[in-house]
């Protein structure tokens, strides 16, 4: 599962974007796996790709920013 941030989320409509390479990926509320997310949050998120349009996320969870400085601290930088 690719890590990314969360572009923006607009909780009042349910959808957002999450930042990727070479495009944006879409997400809806009902992807979404435990904690809502923000804009800036650090999310891990599995994506399908479904004909032209720009990928859709199926999961999208929030990663705490405590476990990504603690493996950071352990592994290094990604």
């Amino acid at each position: 599962m690719p890590l990314s941030t969360v572009i923006l989320f607009n909780a009042e409509k349910g959808f957002g974007f999450i930042a990727a390479q070479p495009c944006n990926v879409f997400f809806h509320r009902s992807s979404i796996d435990g904690t809502i997310p923000t804009a800036g949050d650090h999310v891990r998120y599995e994506a399908v790709q479904e004909g032209k349009a720009s990928p859709r996320a199926t999961t999208v969870r929030v990663i705490d920013p405590a476990v990504i400085a603690e493996a950071e601290r352990v592994f290094g930088p990604s």
